[in-house]
């Protein structure tokens, strides 16, 4: 068995790497954030900038060996968690020939959007090494451009593509990190303390632009019915403990 936690941009990654801290011994856990390494990659294949998060998430499993050869080849025996951004299949059990316990969290999708917009502007783009963010920094793009551009359509579900929701084992949701981090401790045997970590420049902005929220997740509808997905399963959770 794997754990395999992929954390979502904006979505309580880093408060619940805390948690899995607390509750792995370092030789258990490996934190995998190699994602400006392969953004870098993408673009040196001649991928234009706005297009490399969709592509570095689009491989398929024969894609994603030779991608991660050397990354999988080096995934010490000792480990049995890993948590980071990366696409979901990457640590398909055809590639790592251990069975894997799918783990995530989802947010509100306009929130975890306009939250992410306000983070990527703390950056500065002559630094930035992601091409995509710097392309979004250096045009200065207004948070509706952002919101509303075909290189970020659907981005939180991008993560799992090629993975069918209902084979993920934990789906948890940020709005009720601490029940859902409850359920998921009793899962998988292990004590899961609750942080709050890198909340991010702007946590409650998403209200100053709600009259966007509707257009958006129409135009974001595969996130929309993600995050509708995990409610459901959140609350089946509830009415099995209780």
């Amino acid at each position: 068995m794997l754990y395999v936690s992929v954390h979502i941009p904006k979505t309580a990654g880093t408060s619940f790497a805390s948690s899995l801290k607390q509750a792995f011994s370092p030789n258990e856990i490996q934190f995998d954030y190699q994602h400006e390494r392969d953004h870098a990659l993408v673009a040196a294949q001649g991928v234009e900038p706005l297009g490399t998060h969709q592509k570095w998430l689009s491989l398929n499993l024969p894609q994603l060996a030779w991608r991660y050869r050397k990354d999988l080849a080096q995934l010490p025996k000792s480990v049995q968690l890993v948590h980071g951004q990366f696409p979901a299949q990457k640590y398909h059990r055809a590639l790592t020939w251990r069975k894997p316990f799918y783990i995530t969290w989802v947010r509100e999708p306009f929130a975890r959007a306009v939250s992410n917009y306000f983070y990527w502007q703390t950056f500065d783009p002559d630094t930035m090494p992601d091409p995509l963010v710097r392309t979004v920094l250096s045009e200065s793009w207004d948070l509706e451009t952002y919101l509303f551009h075909p290189a970020l359509r659907n981005y939180q579900s991008m993560f799992l593509k090629g993975l069918p929701w209902q084979r993920i084992d934990f789906i948890g949701v940020t709005e009720t990190l601490t029940q859902d981090l409850a359920t998921l401790s009793q899962l998988i045997k292990r004590p899961l303390k609750p942080f709050v970590q890198n909340t991010g420049p702007r946590p409650k902005a998403a209200h100053t632009y709600d009259h966007l929220r509707e257009r958006f997740l129409a135009y974001h509808h595969r996130d929309a019915q993600l995050y509708q997905y995990a409610l459901q399963r959140h609350t089946s959770s509830i009415k099995t403990n209780t």
